[in-house]
């Protein structure tokens, strides 16, 4: 039986990585600090050099998370040699395709419902990506996916798989822990929460997984090892208003349409991204 995460379980882990993504913008007395600006929805957005290691927007988005979306042109990549070049390089109208009006970074920043839009295809894109190399066969329970899932999409499907090899440095490993376990975490949310956020069910369970110890070990280690910072369930109600407003975020989302996304000429699948929400297929 394949795994389907539900709508509830996607929308909570966009507001996990939202939650993940989120900085302090503001100083002891109010004031925005620097590099800080507020975009034309009210919100406060980020657009300094720390953007290399912070992310781009709202879900902290990489360079190459917008080339896979077709917003920045592949060759801008190749621009980037150097982290502190990050924010020379978005900052520069010919990396920008043009597509879906988006010419600029800042053009970007303003348009928080396309970010959403993006960081759902992404996990669609991950979720296949996972497929490809058999880091899941999916089947597997809904939180065991999202294990994988969640660092696949902010820091590749090629980083887990090196991780997974054990050729991944120690900061990438430690950072794609704590991401496994925020994946977790938004599943665990999700099943104890849902039915008062008037989410999805839970996902069918699987009855036929694939024994693999080594990611089953990865697992484990991701759950139980006490060197990656426990997760504050104190942070419910902040994670909750998310996840309500990721919701309605959505509901505009299906009033827009969602967008294509261009596959890297690496991925040996039919060639066609699917990420109607919920589903890894349209």
């Amino acid at each position: 039986m394949t795994t389907i995460l539900t709508t509830g379980q996607v929308t909570a882990l966009i507001a996990q990585a939202r939650a993940a993504a989120a900085y302090t913008s503001v100083d002891a007395t109010g004031e925005l600090l620097p590099d800080w600006y507020i975009a034309t929805n009210g919100e406060a957005v980020y657009a300094g050099t720390d953007i290399a290691t912070r992310g781009i927007g709202l879900y902290g988005q990489t360079p190459a998370n917008l080339v896979l979306v077709g917003l920045i042109k592949p060759a801008a990549l190749d621009l980037i040699t150097d982290p502190t070049l990050t924010l020379i390089v978005l900052n520069t109208p010919a990396a920008w395709t043009g597509a879906y009006s988006i010419n600029s970074l800042t053009d970007y920043l303003d348009a928080p419902i396309l970010q959403e839009q993006v960081q759902t295809a992404l996990y669609d894109g991950a979720y296949q990506g996972l497929l490809n190399y058999e880091v899941i066969v999916g089947n597997e329970p809904a939180r065991y996916i999202s294990a994988f899932l969640q660092p696949a999409v902010r820091y590749g499907v090629d980083a887990v798989v090196d991780y997974l090899q054990g050729t991944a440095s120690s900061d990438l490993s430690a950072a794609i822990e704590i991401a496994g376990r925020q994946g977790i975490y938004a599943m665990d949310f999700v099943a104890t929460y849902g039915d008062e956020l008037l989410l999805a069910p839970t996902a069918p369970s699987s009855d036929n997984t694939v024994v693999r110890t080594q990611i089953d070990q990865a697992v484990a280690d991701t759950i139980d090892n006490p060197k990656i910072p426990t997760l504050e369930y104190a942070n419910i109600i902040a994670i909750e208003a998310d996840v309500v407003a990721s919701v309605a975020a959505a509901e505009l989302i299906a009033a827009v349409g969602n967008i294509d996304i261009a596959i890297p000429p690496s991925n040996n699948d039919d060639g066609t991204f699917r990420f109607s929400r919920g589903s890894r297929q349209g």
